[in-house]
């Protein structure tokens, strides 16, 4: 049963959706029609900035990093080494391989090539995303990417001083303020000033998130992600303080973001139904709390555990928190298979994730964990196949076998290659 049912979904009408896409489209259009005045016109009109040079100079980022304290430059910098230290751990997952079939007379291969630019946007919102730049940047540059980009809205405060400082610090080559659907349009195809990069990766709003879905297949996309979730799986076990205000901290990110408890305890549900509002009011960013929990918070109380996981693999959250006994906790971690990323007890909140833990915190939203991790490494590097025969047996067979798979799907261009292979039968090694 449901102690406090999530309003449902507000559907974006076909009106609202096709005028979304046509203003993405018109201004994806003109940028790719008219480049860098394209981009100043749009900059001025959605950012009410008048820019002409959108890359930021050497001087004018040291000038701009330059009112930073020691102590957040010292944080931050221990925040890149966790991230770099975890990235740099997946990145040793992935290894050049070559592999001898047919008694060595064919060999097979991979190779690990990282992709040749990338562009992060890193969104301004609310609040200054420091988090996001690290999180798209570090990944890319310890991946081996020759090229990364940093994007962000401009404004007079922005690029904020610290979010700035992370960007150079994590090891972007080139920071432009420019933000929205241009940012998106200028990277993906260019301007005068500005290379196109290979794929583009990053968070933002619904005109940033249409704007990467018109361009992928130009270049290459991430996630299209939404509002940030949340989901805390609970028994009698936890703390209803530690629950609540887990739940709100990512309920305080947009007034979108979904925020859900799932439990088989009823007085845990209870608790946190009848005491959110007191939560809610202790905190500074309660207006948007307020309209957050109160059209996008649920409460799921089932009658098992088995239950509870079970609906948890449903919701299949972006962040899935467990504030379970260690029974529990066993039971749970070996059944729960659909999350962006999982915290595994009480004493690991989503929050130490979104700043500092070393994990990135890119992670995929309505439901794309039931078939999508969030970003890695592994986002920024191909593995390339490649295939040599060396032996004539091999040869052979290959190119017999191949002449009969054409001939049975009628491809006869590709039965006369194969063909063309045995023609010269005494040869005994193929270089």
């Amino acid at each position: 049963m449901s102690i406090k049912v999530i309003k449902s979904e507000t559907e974006v009408g076909e009106e609202d959706s096709s005028k979304l896409k046509e203003t993405v489209q018109s201004v994806i259009s003109t940028i790719r029609r008219e480049g860098d005045k394209g981009v100043s016109e749009f900059t001025k009109q959605f950012d009410g900035m008048d820019i002409k040079k959108f890359i930021l100079s050497k001087e004018e980022i040291e000038k701009k990093i330059s009112s930073l304290e020691p102590s957040t430059k010292e944080l931050i910098d221990t925040n890149i080494s966790r991230i770099k230290k975890f990235a740099d751990f997946q990145m040793s997952m992935y290894r050049e391989m070559q592999l001898e079939v047919d008694e060595g007379g064919t060999v097979l291969g991979q190779r690990i090539i990282p992709i040749n630019s990338v562009g992060v946007y890193v969104p301004a919102g609310r609040f200054p995303l420091l988090s996001s730049a690290l999180m798209g940047i570090i990944p890319a540059k310890v991946a081996g990417v020759r090229r990364i980009v940093a994007m962000t809205p401009p404004g007079k405060k922005r690029p904020d001083p610290a979010v700035l400082y992370g960007m150079v610090k994590a090891g972007a080559d080139e920071i432009y303020t420019i933000g929205g659907i241009q940012a998106i349009a200028a990277m993906a195809y260019g301007t005068e000033t500005i290379k196109p990069v290979d794929k583009i990766i990053g968070p933002g709003n619904k005109f940033v998130n249409e704007a990467k879905r018109q361009v992928f297949g130009s270049v290459g996309i991430d996630l299209l992600a939404g509002p940030s979730e949340v989901l805390i799986l609970a028994d009698e076990s936890a703390c209803t303080e530690r629950v609540a205000y887990d739940l709100l901290a990512q309920a305080e990110h947009d007034t979108a973001a979904r925020s859900c408890l799932i439990t088989d305890s009823k007085s845990l549900a209870q608790e946190i139904a009848e005491k959110m509002d007191y939560y809610i009011n202790t905190l500074e960013t309660k207006e948007i709390l307020k309209e957050s929990w109160a059209n996008k918070g649920s409460i799921l109380l089932c009658d098992t555990m088995n239950e509870a996981i079970e609906a948890t693999n449903e919701y299949a959250p972006e962040h899935l928190e467990l504030h379970l006994s260690f029974e529990n906790k066993e039971l749970a971690f070996n059944k729960l298979h659909n999350y962006g990323s999982l915290f595994m007890n009480e004493d690991t909140p989503v929050v130490f994730s979104d700043k500092l833990i070393g994990t990135n915190h890119t992670l995929p939203t309505n439901r794309a964990a039931r078939y999508t991790g969030g970003l890695s490494v592994g986002a920024f590097v191909k593995i390339l196949t490649y295939q040599e025969v060396i032996k004539k047996e091999s040869l052979y067979n290959l190119a017999e076998r191949a002449q009969k798979q054409s001939k049975l799907e009628g491809l006869a261009g590709h039965g006369k290659s194969a063909e063309l292979r045995t023609r010269y039968r005494d040869q005994e090694i193929i270089v």
